[in-house]
């Protein structure tokens, strides 16, 4: 009996302790209030900056795609990747004995052709001497044309092809047709490849490159020619890279459920620093005033009360001079004009250089003895 009693003590010792803590607890939370901090920005003439971001990839500018003209195997490459070409350099062969036995059959008949091609021309030039002295009749000059005509298209005919075979020999050589840097060797020898395939690619020089991005279907109206661009790669993340937008294209490409547009920037690569495939960081800057009357952005979307719809007015609140007691700051329509990252044009209202407007309100928690400031 005696433990049972002094269980029910300790559990009435603690019920109670808690209550107290919980009166103690609210009694302290109701000797506290809100203080409120105000922060502002002076207002100031400056430049004002509209800029998107954006990625793209790097290519070399004016790429030289070298093909074969014909198929089968390779015989050799004389040269490789980074490799530096002149114009007319040899730069491979492929494997030549089919056609050179097609050369040689076809230069004989064309030979053939040609002596009797000449044959029959000087028995048609000998046919026609006799026609002028009535020696042979018009019927037995007639026949002889007919023969002459016949060799003639048979010898253009074997001409024209021993032409093309040369020619078809000739492809077996792959020259450079640019001087430049090779940047893309496709092919290995004894490969067989197809006619068509791309067997080199070649800078014509490396210290220019162009830069693809993709701008999204939302700001592609901010975008046109003649912007700067600046960029980053990975490869070099504290370099800032520069170049400026030559085509805005107008050929749309989906990326999942965005319509993206493709602009191409043309920038300097003197250091050789860039290589084509690199992914780029890029900012275009769409919009710039110099030395305008600007307010931070965030200037818009704070307010010391409660508001409602302004039904596209734009307010902000400037800094009251002198009045203590009441709310430090009144209400300002203005007008605006280019709304750039981190600032906004003012193009009209009561705003001046050296106001001071609102850009944020910090709320804290103070005793009721504290010294409630309305900051700075």
């Amino acid at each position: 009996m005696q433990m049972k009693f002094s269980t029910k003590k300790i559990v009435y010792s603690i019920i109670s302790i808690g209550l107290i803590c919980i009166i103690y607890f609210w009694i302290r939370s109701c000797t506290r209030t809100i203080d409120v901090t105000y922060r502002y920005e002076e207002v100031h003439k400056a430049d004002v900056v509209k800029t998107i971001a954006v990625t793209g990839r790097l290519e070399v500018e004016d790429p030289f795609y070298v093909m074969s003209k014909i198929g089968g195997p390779v015989r050799a490459v004389y040269v490789d990747f980074n490799s530096q070409v002149k114009e007319g350099q040899l730069l491979a062969e492929i494997d030549s004995t089919d056609i050179d036995l097609k050369v040689y059959r076809v230069s004989l008949q064309y030979e053939r052709a040609k002596l009797e091609f000449e044959e029959i021309k000087s028995n048609m030039e000998s046919k026609n001497e006799l026609l002028k002295e009535n020696l042979i009749s018009k019927k037995e000059y007639d026949i002889a044309e007919i023969t002459y005509k016949k060799a003639l298209a048979k010898f253009k005919n074997s001409k024209l092809e021993y032409e093309l075979i040369l020619k078809e020999k000739s492809y077996t050589r792959i020259y450079a047709p640019i001087s430049g840097t090779i940047i893309s060797r496709e092919v290995n020898p004894r490969e067989i490849h197809n006619p068509g395939k791309i067997f080199f690619i070649i800078a014509k020089n490396m210290k220019k490159m162009r830069l693809l991005i993709n701008i999204d279907e939302s700001e592609i109206g901010n975008v046109k020619t003649n912007l700067n661009v600046r960029f980053t790669v990975s490869a070099y993340p504290d370099k800032v890279f520069t170049g400026t937008i030559s085509q805005v294209r107008f050929n749309p490409i989906p990326q999942g459920a965005i319509i993206t547009y493709q602009s191409l920037v043309y920038c300097n690569n003197d250091e050789l620093l860039l290589k084509p495939g690199m992914t780029a960081t890029a900012v275009v800057q769409v919009g710039e005033k110099k030395n305008v009357l600007r307010v931070p952005n965030q200037a818009f979307i704070v307010s010391p009360v409660k508001t409602v719809d302004q039904s596209g007015k734009k307010i902000i609140w400037k800094k009251r001079k002198g009045i203590i007691g009441e709310l430090p700051v009144e209400k300002v329509e203005v007008t605006t004009g280019l709304i750039g990252d981190l600032y906004t044009e003012i193009t009209g209202g009561a705003i001046a250089p050296g106001d001071s407007v609102l850009v944020n309100i910090e709320k804290t928690l103070a005793r009721k003895d504290d010294i409630t400031s309305y900051g700075k």
